[in-house]
């Protein structure tokens, strides 16, 4: 799961979320995804990414996670939630 690889990146104690890039569902952004990095992120709780900004980007809607340039996780298309 998406939240399981987020919580391990984060709480790394190099902050290796630095080195992420976070795609996920966002209507209205061009091919309704949107792109953030990982030191963007402020904290990850009750299933919510929440950035610097207290923007709340719900973990269900995180479609892929890169680290280091390479895809680590990629929600399957039969488990997507529009």
């Amino acid at each position: 799961m998406a939240k399981n690889i987020l919580d391990m990146l984060f709480w790394h104690p190099n902050k290796e979320i630095d080195n992420t890039i976070i795609s996920y569902i966002h209507r209205g952004a061009t091919g309704n995804i949107k792109t953030i990095t990982g030191d963007e992120i402020t904290r990850i709780e009750k299933g919510f990414l929440i950035l610097h900004d207290d923007t709340y980007i719900p973990l269900h809607r995180v479609i892929k996670i890169e680290y280091n340039q390479k895809i680590v996780w990629k929600k399957s298309p039969s488990n997507k939630h529009h």
